[in-house]
């Protein structure tokens, strides 16, 4: 287990209405540690908006290097619900 990994998550509670979420690791649970302040238009929107909030979080970490983020998997929520897709 990572105890540094952060996953973003995109959600759709309403039809429409858009959010990204970061989340850590924390035991056998996540917790928040980020979220949209308000709902984005579109799926892509909300990934974007986390993206940048995921790159931020990697900036502030400092310039020795260790701020670097890595996004190692990808969910496509058209796709089946089954494990998801590595790209």
């Amino acid at each position: 287990m990572d105890t540094e990994a952060i996953a973003l998550v995109v959600d759709e509670p309403i039809a429409g209405h858009f959010y990204w979420v970061l989340q850590k690791q924390d035991g056998c649970d996540c917790r928040p540690i980020d979220a949209a302040a308000g709902p984005m238009p579109t799926y892509g929107a909300a990934m974007m908006a986390g993206i940048a909030a995921l790159q931020r979080r990697a900036d502030d970490r400092g310039p020795d290097g260790s701020g670097s983020v890595v996004v190692t998997a990808f969910v496509d929520p058209a796709e089946d619900l089954g494990p998801p897709t590595i790209h």
